[in-house]
């Protein structure tokens, strides 16, 4: 009985500890439980990163094809990265070939708006190193400005995004 409970009262206990205005802000389809929980939590704690210059700089770091920097691009569309991630779409996708094959944890082609996610695989991820979880969703947003991959390796981008964002707090 108490396998069933645990789990419960940990996603209870980390569900009131999230601000309220952050439970709202994304759009999050087809996703229950732990790992909505996981996914909200993480797109609010990459929005928090987002708001600090030094996470910032990763915009600059990476172009688009044309070579534009993701950071243009951004400030073409008038938004903050904060609000343009709030802005992105995220499905759980958990049983699509990308989903089943090991170690993804999201993804999305350069320029999509909709970030898909393995959900539960995300989840366990995510909740046991929020700083992953933020980078991995940072790394989307990435390719949602339009930035390719292969080159640069996706584990290339995860790491200089952790690089840049992870001085910054998650409160």
């Amino acid at each position: 009985m108490w396998r069933n409970i645990a789990p419960a009262c940990t996603v209870a206990v980390l569900l009131a500890s999230v601000p309220a205005q952050t439970k709202a802000s994304a759009t999050v389809y087809a996703i229950a439980g732990a790992e909505r929980f996981a996914i909200e939590r993480a797109i609010a704690g990459a929005a928090r990163r987002l708001d600090n210059a030094e996470c910032q700089r990763i915009l600059t770091d990476f172009t688009d094809p044309s070579g534009r920097t993701l950071a243009d691009i951004l400030a073409e569309a008038g938004k903050t990265p904060a609000e343009f991630i709030r802005e992105l779409y995220w499905l759980d996708d958990r049983e699509t070939a990308c989903c089943l094959r090991r170690g993804t944890l999201a993804f999305t082609m350069p320029g999509q708006r909709v970030i898909r996610v393995c959900g539960r695989r995300f989840a366990d991820v995510s909740l046991s190193r929020p700083i992953y979880g933020d980078a991995v969703f940072i790394h989307e947003m990435l390719h949602a400005l339009g930035l390719g991959e292969n080159p640069p390796a996706s584990s290339d981008i995860t790491q200089r995004v952790i690089a840049r964002c992870s001085g910054t707090t998650r409160t």
